[in-house]
């Protein structure tokens, strides 16, 4: 199979990465400051690194998702969007991962606090992105929306998008602002049938219906374009092995190799799908790679800040590239705009970006985290004090 890499595409890829660690590095007291604990700490170098990598797929592309013709320099090669359909697929096996290691470690879980926390980390942003989506789009659209095209795309907004919709406001497309949100249908999906994969996993006939899972998931990805919740399966055989808990050094060596391997040769791939058959398979190889030999790069602070700001990153990144093109556009012809221009210009982004993921990452992310855990110090507060009243 052909794989595509260019000296030029390595230095971008590598500069935005530096960037990225850079400028969070010079938030990072205020991040810090609002640091979320997290039992895995290679998980949270990866989902530091996977945010970078959708970043790092919309950067180059930003002029085409602006409808941009660009006549001075092409398009750019496989790297890029290999590099964020990876990003995003690790997302989804990190989502498993954790969740069902949760299922294994948990022997009674509270599904009505569950799905309130997950309310409360994932809601809160995501309604307020797609505000700031819908203002850009009727700005530019000169508040002419009310048409059923627009109303059915807020609808869409509102629900996550479940609800199918065009992507649309007052004539405004929706897809280099906020092309991003569709993952998260898949991870409200995940969440929903979480409680179905407790009870399976508590039953005798466990291996059976992983067995039967493992099979649909290859039927699926034999006959269909674009397969998603087959990543959250990887993740869950990959919290299986964890829980094995290999120390053999040989072997965890070798592991981290492979995954090296596998990350380099998936992201100069040529003509594989995205979410191939194929795909499907490396990326699942490289995720309990992964699991297996907890690599040490991946525990690196700088990293864990990515990480916290992660989600911010992602639904921020879009509408930022956009208003941040949309003013170059004042100033410059965009169609005749040379590379070295572009490129500086998505760098300027990324201090954009970084200071805003911080700001919503405390102020509205952390805080409604904190209000749950709040909650719940204070109901064991209560709890303690009604038993010392009752043995009083």
């Amino acid at each position: 199979m052909k794989t595509e890499y260019s000296l030029e595409v390595i230095a971008l890829t590598l500069l935005i990465i530096l960037m990225f660690i850079t400028f969070s590095s010079i938030f990072r007291s205020k991040i810090e400051s609002a640091e979320v604990q997290h039992e895995y700490k290679f998980i949270n170098g990866l989902r530091g690194l996977a945010a970078i990598f959708v970043f790092i797929n919309h950067a180059p592309f930003v002029l085409i998702n602006l409808g941009v013709k660009n006549t001075v320099f092409s398009a750019w090669g496989q790297i890029y969007p290999n590099l964020g359909s990876f990003g995003v697929q690790i997302f989804f096996c990190i989502t498993g991962f954790l969740f069902f290691d949760k299922v294994m470690k948990s022997k009674h879980i509270d599904w009505g606090d569950f799905f309130v926390a997950r309310i409360r980390r994932v809601a809160p942003l995501y309604y307020l992105a797609s505000f700031l989506v819908f203002i850009i789009a009727i700005s530019f659209a000169g508040f002419d929306f009310l048409d059923k095209e627009s109303i059915t795309t807020i609808a869409g907004l509102v629900t996550f998008n479940f609800i199918d919709n065009p992507m649309k406001i007052g004539g405004v497309s929706l897809v280099p602002l906020s092309s991003v949100t569709w993952t998260l249908v898949h991870e409200w999906r995940f969440y929903a049938v979480l409680p179905m994969v407790a009870i399976f996993y508590r039953s005798r006939y466990r291996s059976i219906i992983m067995t039967v899972a493992i099979l649909i998931a290859a039927i699926d990805l034999g006959t269909s374009a674009v397969v998603c919740w087959a990543y959250f399966l990887s993740g869950m055989v990959a919290a299986v092995v964890h829980k094995k808990n290999i120390t053999n050094k040989p072997v965890k060596f070798f592991s981290m190799l492979i995954a090296v391997g596998i990350f380099v040769w998936v992201c100069g791939l040529v003509d594989v799908p995205g979410y191939g058959a194929l795909r499907f398979a490396l990326a699942t190889i490289f995720f309990i790679c992964i699991t297996i030999s907890n690599p040490y790069f991946l525990h690196y602070q700088f990293l864990n800040r990515l990480s916290d700001i992660s989600y911010s990153v992602y639904l921020l990144h879009l509408p930022v590239l956009f208003l941040s093109f949309k003013l170059l556009s004042v100033f410059f012809d965009l169609a005749a705009l040379d590379k070295v221009t572009f490129w500086v210009a998505n760098f300027v982004t990324i201090p954009i970006i970084v200071a805003l993921s911080t700001i919503t990452f405390v102020h509205v992310e952390k805080r409604f985290m904190r209000k749950k855990r709040v909650e719940q110090t204070n109901a064991s507060t209560v709890a303690y004090s009604e038993k010392t009243n009752a043995v009083i």
